[in-house]
């Protein structure tokens, strides 16, 4: 099994897209590093805001770049990895060796939620040392809600928590996205499919709007301002799309 992963983690890293992918992702973040610290607000909706400190300067860099995460870079990682390599006959190359189909799947799974991490480590990462370099510092730092607030202790793990929530999302939507590229042939229909799904979500319930707009259910959920039920429909879009996935990697003919 790890040498599967290996195997696959290399292949993904020799892959131009993933190498673009986190240059753009380096320069998204300097971009919105820059932007922010000359805004001085940082910005929950259209109504609240708080003064942008070192203490909470890493939330809102996380609000900036989750679009880019949840709704291009992330896809299109995805996509490339569990379709991408189907349809340009690489997978088959692979799959006429003697492995388990669901075993690679899991390998691959595995890399993913692994890259998703790096990404969200370096936001974190950048985001609290920019913060503490350049913004000026608070003894007490308010969130959303105005009734709770923060030493910088406090206001570190409240950054932490928010980014462990938004890292939870960035897992449903590698099971759902897999499953949608193994039920949809090419790579365009497949993000096309993963728009759909995020988007129609809004419509089905009001607790899978997280698929979509994932900072602003973080923000009132750790704010305790969420009325609507969040872990339990997130496990299971976790736990649905990476089992029915799963079980389709190891009925279907890959090498045909």
């Amino acid at each position: 099994m790890l040498a599967m992963m290996l195997s696959d983690w290399e292949r993904m890293w020799r892959r131009k897209k993933t190498l673009v992918s986190l240059l753009i992702f380096a320069l998204i973040i300097g971009l919105d590093c820059l932007f922010l610290s000359m805004q001085k607000l940082g910005a929950f909706d259209n109504v609240s805001t708080v003064p942008l400190v070192s203490e909470n300067f890493a939330l809102f860099l996380l609000k900036e770049v989750s679009f880019f995460l949840v709704l291009i870079i992330g896809p299109m990682l995805i996509i490339d990895s569990m379709n991408g390599e189907y349809t340009s006959g690489q997978l088959r190359m692979v799959l006429i060796r003697p492995v388990s189909f669901a075993k690679l799947f899991l390998a691959k799974w595995m890399n993913l939620a692994g890259m998703l991490l790096l990404f969200t480590a370096v936001t974190f990462a950048v985001g609290e040392a920019f913060g503490y370099a350049f913004l000026p510092g608070a003894d007490t730092v308010v969130f959303l809600n105005p009734e709770q607030q923060y030493g910088p202790i406090g206001a570190f793990f409240y950054c932490l928590k928010s980014y462990g929530l938004f890292y939870l999302i960035l897992l449903a939507q590698l099971s759902l996205t897999s499953l949608i590229c193994t039920l949809l042939p090419g790579v365009v229909l497949s993000y096309l499919g993963w728009i759909a799904v995020a988007a129609g979500s809004l419509y089905v319930s009001d607790s899978f709007g997280f698929l979509l707009m994932g900072m602003s259910t973080i923000f009132k959920l750790t704010a305790g301002l969420y009325h609507h039920p969040f872990y339990l429909p997130l496990l299971v879009c976790l736990g649905f799309g990476f089992a029915v996935t799963m079980g389709l990697w190891q009925r279907r003919g890959w090498t045909k």
